[in-house]
C-alpha cells in the first residue's frame, strides 16, 4: 500500500513538473522585469544601438537560446530525477552524487555557452557602447534589492 502511495505521489509530481515545463518560464527567456543587457528596450535606447546592431543582437540571442534549449531541457529532467532520488525513503548516496555531477556538468556547459554569447554580443558594440554597458551593469557582486530566484527582495 505504501509503495502505491509513493508511486501515485511521484506520478502526480511528474505530471505537475511536465505541465510547468510545457508552460515555460514566467518571465520569458530568463529575463526579469527591467531585464539586463541589450535585449531590454531601455538598454538598446541607452546604448544608442543602430537598427543593424539591434537585428544582429536579436539574431545572436535567438541562436543562443536555440543552442542552449536542449541543455536546459536535459538539466530540467536531471533535476527532476534528483528530486525523485531524494524522495526515496532510503536514498542511495552514490546515485545522488552521480546525478548531482551530471547536473553540474550541464550547468557548466550552459554557463560556457552563455559566456561565449555575451562576449560575441559585446563584440558588435562600439567602445562607447561597451563603456555604457559596463556602467549600466554596475560593479556587480554588490548587495541590494533585485530580482532573485524567489522574486523581489534582498
Amino acid at each position: 500500500m505504501k509503495r502505491k502511495w509513493v508511486g501515485l505521489v511521484a506520478g502526480v509530481a511528474m505530471v505537475g513538473w511536465a505541465a510547468a515545463a510545457m508552460a515555460g518560464h514566467g518571465w520569458g527567456k530568463g529575463m526579469g522585469p527591467g531585464g539586463g543587457g541589450v535585449a531590454n528596450p531601455y538598454a538598446a535606447s541607452y546604448l544608442g544601438l543602430t537598427p543593424e546592431q539591434t537585428s544582429q543582437l536579436q539574431a545572436m540571442r535567438e541562436r543562443h537560446f536555440k543552442e542552449i534549449a536542449p541543455l536546459q531541457e536535459k538539466l530540467f529532467a536531471k533535476k527532476q530525477e534528483l528530486r525523485l532520488l531524494w524522495a526515496n525513503p532510503n536514498p542511495d548516496a552514490s546515485q545522488i552524487t552521480a546525478k548531482q555531477k551530471e547536473i553540474t556538468a550541464l550547468q557548466a556547459q550552459i554557463q560556457e555557452l552563455s559566456t561565449k554569447h555575451q562576449l560575441e554580443a559585446r563584440s558588435i558594440l562600439t567602445p562607447e557602447q561597451q563603456q555604457k554597458l559596463s556602467v549600466m551593469r554596475g560593479p556587480g557582486l554588490g548587495a541590494g534589492l533585485g530580482w532573485g530566484k524567489r522574486g523581489r527582495g534582498w
